[in-house]
This record gives structure tokens, C-alpha cells and sequence, in this order.
């Protein structure tokens, strides 16, 4: 694999620790430079807020979010942000009003930054069952957690090589070593925090080892979605 340049440089905002697992097994396999920039527990205003701050970069930049912040208060893109958007892609500002989320990249046909890869429906767990190949009609009015609900199932009957099932396993026995660890501390009584961190960060790491295997089964079986097309070319893929 050859020397990543900065010339082959991309930003990435993101929100949650899936996304980044998932852009992560991306660059693994890429000779792209990724730069990672995660907003964690941020709204989609402040993803694309990011997004567009670091749009005037000479390399590109991509933003990452889910659809479900479209719904929840709070949380939404802003008219301010809005109005970033149409000036960095110089279309006029009420054309991106009252857009949907997963719309909104259409409007970027010159594909400026900051480039929009919205997870759908819902979430990013929607956005792997469509990649796994379950048709978006399926999907749609599916709350998150009834989503979340679908990808465990799903993952949990795909066939697995044995080393991949090996890696399962040494990750879920990890896994349970940690938690009940952590238990039996919390059962105790004492209060050793950094002990206790330490058991944490431990559990966190094993999960996203376990996630990886997953993911690199999903997108070894991804069907023709134009998000993950945005981001394969994103990574040179």
C-alpha cells in the first residue's frame, strides 16, 4: 500500500461510535488519510456546523449524521447552518428550506463541501440493514430501538468463518470478564475510580473490536446505496 499523502487527505464529522468504527474499517483498507472528527452526543446542527467550518480546507470534507435528528427538538439543523450550507454550495438559501434530511445532498450537485452522507432511515443502524440487504420499504417507520433490535438479530444469524467466530468469542468472553468486574466492584462498595476506568475503557474497546468483525461482514455484502458509493469513493474504495 503506498504512502498516504496529504493530497489524499479527507475530513470526516461524525457523531456516534458506530459511525466511527464503521469510517475506521473504511480507511483500514484505503490509502486515503482520514481524518477523523468526532462530534460524540453532538446534534446534527453541530455536525454540519463543523462540517462547514471546515469546508474552505483544499481537501474534502464530509459530515455524517443520522436521519432520526431531523425529528427530535434541539437537535436540528439550524436556519443558520442551513444558510452556511447554500452559501459553501452556492445555491440559493431556500432551496435547502423545509428539505428533507436525506434530501439534502441532492442539492450539492457540484459535490462542495461540505459533503452529506445521512443515515437512513433513522439511523445508522437503518443505513447497515440496507447495506446488509434489507429493502428500504422494510425499514421505513421503524422506530431507532426497533432498528437496533433488527441489526442484532440480523448479525447474530450470519454465517461466520471460524476465524471470525473465534474472534467473537474472544471478544464476548473479554467482554464479560469486564463487566462482571465492574459488577462486583460497583457490589462492594469501593470506590476505586481509576480502577474502575480502567475495566471501562476495556469493555469500550473489546465492543468496537467485536464491531469491526461485523462490519467488515456488511460491507463486504453492501447493495448499491448511493451513501456508502459517496463514501467508498471518499476512501478511494
Amino acid at each position: 500500500m503506498s504512502a498516504k499523502t496529504r493530497r489524499d487527505s479527507i475530513y470526516v464529522m461524525y457523531e456516534g461510535e458506530r459511525e466511527g468504527a464503521f469510517l475506521k474499517h473504511l480507511a483500514e483498507h484505503s490509502n486515503i488519510r482520514f481524518n477523523p472528527q468526532p462530534c460524540n452526543g453532538g446534534s446534527a446542527n453541530q455536525i454540519v456546523t463543523n462540517g462547514i467550518k471546515y469546508s474552505a480546507r483544499d481537501v474534502n470534507v464530509y459530515v455524517f449524521f443520522d436521519e432520526d435528528f431531523e425529528s427530535r427538538p434541539g437537535y436540528t439543523i439550524s436556519d443558520e447552518a442551513l444558510e452556511g450550507l447554500s452559501n459553501t454550495w452556492k445555491i440559493e438559501k431556500d432551496a435547502l428550506k423545509g428539505c428533507s434530511y436525506r434530501c439534502l445532498q441532492k442539492m450539492n450537485k457540484n459535490m462542495r463541501n461540505p459533503i452529506l452522507i445521512v443515515s437512513y432511515p433513522q439511523s445508522i443502524e437503518g443505513f447497515l440493514l440496507r447495506l446488509l440487504g434489507i429493502p428500504l420499504q422494510d425499514l421505513e417507520d421503524k422506530t431507532t430501538q426497533q432498528l437496533k433490535s433488527m441489526i442484532a438479530s440480523h448479525l447474530d444469524n450470519i454465517l461466520l468463518s471460524d476465524e471470525d467466530n473465534n474472534k467473537i468469542k474472544h471478544y464476548d468472553i473479554k467482554i464479560t470478564k469486564y463487566i462482571d468486574e465492574i459488577t462486583k466492584l460497583q457490589q462492594s462498595g469501593l470506590q476505586n475510580k481509576k480502577h474502575r476506568q480502567f475495566m471501562e475503557t476495556k469493555t469500550k474497546e473489546y465492543k468496537h473490536y467485536k464491531n469491526k468483525v461485523h462490519l467488515s461482514i456488511i460491507t463486504a455484502k453492501r447493495a448499491d446505496i448511493s451513501e456508502i458509493d459517496i463514501l467508498l469513493k471518499a476512501f478511494g474504495l
